[in-house]
């Protein structure tokens, strides 16, 4: 999770805002996912059973992981408060994964650029297609530019340094 922290530093580079960051993303959006929950529950949908979210996590430190049918399984005193707070918790988490992801994928998409301009302005065509081995190109084009997003990565940590 460090790592993760790390990579969606570029808010500034440091982990406090990175950690910052994916706080109030995660928080947001969970928040604005119980929201539309809640105004399904208006029109009839059931409400999300967080206690049974709580029981099942609060199962696994005694060894627990996967249950045959949760409701069957004894309640846990506080179950409730667990459920709420995992939902939380995996929310910030998908944030941090999101942040990260989005930076990597930048990179990735820069692609556009040298496929859909620069290599047909040069005689190479779309995607290097007239080059000698359009294949071997694409693969060098895509690695190159996952490098520039790990460059990315490993530039976010280095000014965490300074």
């Amino acid at each position: 999770m460090i790592a993760l922290v790390s990579m969606i530093g570029a808010s500034g580079g440091s982990p406090e805002k990175a950690t910052i960051e994916a706080l109030v993303v995660g928080i947001s959006a969970t928040l604005t996912t119980d929201l539309w929950l809640w105004m399904l529950q208006i029109v009839g949908a059931p409400p999300a059973n967080w206690a049974l979210v709580g029981r099942w996590v609060a199962w696994m430190p005694r060894g627990v992981f996967v249950h045959r049918l949760i409701v069957a399984t004894p309640s846990i005193r506080g179950e409730l408060a667990v459920g709420w707070g995992f939902h939380y918790v995996v929310g910030v988490a998908y944030a941090a994964f999101y942040l990260a992801i989005t930076r990597l994928v930048f990179a990735i998409t820069l692609l556009v650029a040298p496929w859909f301009v620069m290599q047909p302005a040069l005689g190479l065509g779309f995607f290097a297609a007239r080059t000698p081995h359009p294949s071997v190109t694409r693969i060098i084009n895509i690695s190159g530019h996952a490098a520039f997003g790990v460059g990315l990565y490993l530039g976010v940590i280095l000014i965490g340094f300074l």
